[in-house]
């Protein structure tokens, strides 16, 4: 009777987050398509060097010959692809603009940069579509990006300056804006004339710090007070500001109003949104309408819609509600295939807890060995990143490596090591103290495996990882946690990453599992507690950082410790899911690993999907 009740909870559980997965599809769809009124089509195109360039498209349907449409061709950054920019290409796309976002070169679906352009197959995209769409309106196309975007961005305006100072007689304009967001330190010096630029950058971001002078009494992202961004404007017109006013910070810049003419091709406007860091400007409702206002003053919109009237959060919303039901999934499909019998051996319930916490000094112990396990790995994330490049790199001055190629993923994997490593010692120091004194023994965390059973285990989680990803052909997504497709050309760089995200989870595991699991008390409040040992302590460190940031505008510490917090807080959701994962499989099989094994392999998979490789 259990064993029948157990698998219709099962199935029911699944029901359910099919039942998600398809409400996430129907729901992102329909707002993708503004209801049916756009098209988008995922496609590519060959560059004159060719190598394939994969983009997503947005395309009104009242596009045609007959009915051209103004169009906005927008860059991604590093460590994104072009679905990460579906919120932006919405709110432009039901706006009545054709919008175009790439998987840059070495990301995504487009082929590896070897060889490629400046801008990773940007320029090129602005080239097809100039050239080669008869529903564009090609006197009506701008450009942007954001972070490595906003950079290319900059490059296409230097080069087509420099094509028009040199060569007048082959430069063509292709676009009429450009919209630079977030770029590293950029220069304005040498770009393209009778174009119209907008310059953005957050307000706690660095790179509103970054390559700017610093302004006395002055928060430090604040572009209003800076030299370089009046040169900008005195660039697009000259003489906005005086010799004297450029370095007086009582002469400020009008954040958000135009200097200059989009008619008359030298527009200029600064954008400085007080809600946004580097890390969270994609998602950013102040960006996304600056974005938004920027290119419907450059181009009037067909279909005319305030910028400050959004629906992207629930698009975003339905997205990210099919993430949360493939990784709810999990656990159902993976004790509904304990019922197929090659794996049927693996089911064996996990045994009464041996220990527990008699004593106040057995629970003293216990807590402070907790807290010290909880905050010292994100406390220390920030130090351990700086030294990726040493650890990776031949030369010691990368990033990555010929065998481990994502920048990215390398920071995750040495922080998860480090992170790993010291649990352990805290896994031994917990057990000597605490539950070998009680009785306890190293066996009865069930840390022997016969050789098929790890087949079996093996099996087990890439039929669950398989069923995850090609069982469903959709970008589910929770800000940068995606489920895209992977490709068999990406196998090969997750299938590098796999034992490090699996060895941290099988640490996890032996102490969220063994040493956690108290004798005489309730499961739910166990699960609780673990869920907080591996969360809190980065909760706290992290909310620390934006809390200081929110204080003095830039946090603490290098000014590029911000991927290490972004990094902190996307693990904040992997950690509770991961330990509830684990537990609910070590339940039904007292296997260690099985839970880990899964669960390792899905977060290599998360963490290499999109990739981006360094520039050649």
């Amino acid at each position: 009777m259990k064993k029948r009740s157990l698998t219709r909870n099962c199935l029911i559980a699944l029901a359910v987050c099919l039942v998600l997965c398809l409400v996430s599809m129907v729901g992102t769809r329909q707002m993708l398509t503004d209801n049916g009124n756009v098209l988008v089509k995922d496609q590519k195109f060959i560059t004159p060097k060719g190598q394939t360039v994969r983009f997503l498209e947005y395309r009104p349907i009242t596009a045609s010959e007959n009915s051209p449409v103004p169009a906005v061709i927008y860059s991604p950054g590093n460590d994104n692809t072009a679905e990460i920019w579906r919120g932006v290409a919405h709110e432009l796309s039901r706006r009545g603009y054709a919008v175009f976002v790439p998987d840059l070169l070495s990301a995504g679906h487009s082929d590896e940069a070897v060889g490629n352009s400046t801008t990773f197959g940007f320029s090129e995209l602005i080239d097809y579509v100039y050239d080669n769409l008869d529903y564009i309106d090609k006197e009506n196309i701008s450009i942007g990006g954001y972070s490595k975007g906003g950079n290319n961005t900059l490059v296409v305006l230097n080069e087509y300056g420099e094509l028009q100072r040199n060569h007048p007689d082959q430069y063509v304009q292709k676009f009429r804006a450009a919209l630079v967001l977030a770029p590293p330190p950029p220069s304005f010096e040498n770009v393209v004339t009778g174009v119209s630029i907008g310059f953005g950058a957050g307000l706690y971001d660095p790179y509103s710090r970054i390559g700017f002078q610093p302004v006395e009494g002055y928060w430090p992202g604040d572009l209003s007070v800076k030299t370089e961004m009046k040169e900008f404007i005195n660039l697009g017109v000259p003489g906005t500001f005086s010799e004297a006013e450029m370095t007086d910070p009582n002469a400020k810049i009008e954040i958000g109003h135009v200097y200059g003419s989009f008619a008359d091709g030298n527009a200029r406007v600064v954008y400085n949104p007080s809600d946004s860091t580097h890390a969270f400007g994609v998602y950013s409702p102040l960006f996304t309408q600056n974005t938004v206002s920027f290119f419907m003053q450059a181009v009037e919109a067909p279909n005319p819609i305030d910028p400050s009237e959004q629906n992207y959060m629930v698009l975003m919303a339905f997205s990210a509600l099919g993430f949360l039901a493939i990784l709810a999934m999990v656990v159902p499909v993976a004790l509904l295939m304990l019922n197929i019998p090659v794996f049927s051996a693996l089911k064996n319930p996990a045994d009464a807890p041996t220990s527990g916490l008699k004593t106040r000094k057995d629970w003293t112990i216990f807590i402070v060995a907790s807290l010290i396990g909880g905050f010292v790995p994100p406390i220390m994330s920030p130090i351990l990143m700086q030294q990726t490049s040493k650890i990776f790199s031949l030369t010691g001055t990368g990033s990555s490596s010929g065998v481990f190629v994502y920048g990215v993923a390398n920071n995750n994997v040495v922080w998860l090591m480090f992170s790993a490593l010291f649990l352990l010692a805290m896994f031994f120091l917990f057990f000597f103290l605490i539950h070998k004194k009680n009785g306890a023994r190293l066996s009865d965390y069930h840390l022997k495996i016969t050789l098929p059973n790890i087949g079996r285990t093996l099996l087990l989680a890439g039929c669950v990882v398989w069923i995850a990803d090609y069982f469903f052909k959709v970008d589910f997504r929770l800000l940068d946690l995606t489920l895209a497709t992977i490709q068999w050309s990406h196998l090969r760089i997750t299938l590098c990453y796999v034992p490090f995200f699996v060895l941290y989870w099988c640490i996890n595991s032996l102490i969220m599992n063994g040493c956690n699991r108290f004798k005489g008390m309730p499961e739910w409040v166990n699960l609780l507690i673990c869920v907080l040992c591996n969360v809190l302590g980065t909760i706290v460190v992290v909310s620390v950082y934006y809390v200081s940031m929110a204080a003095n505008g830039q946090g603490f510490g290098d000014s590029g410790n911000w991927k290490a917090y972004m990094m902190l807080s996307y693990m904040i959701i992997m950690a509770i899911s991961g330990t509830i994962i684990n537990r609910k499989l070590y339940n039904a099989t007292s296997n260690l690993y099985l839970g880990p094994v899964i669960f390792g392999i899905l977060t290599a998979y998360i963490n290499t999907t999109v990739y981006t490789l360094p520039a050649p």
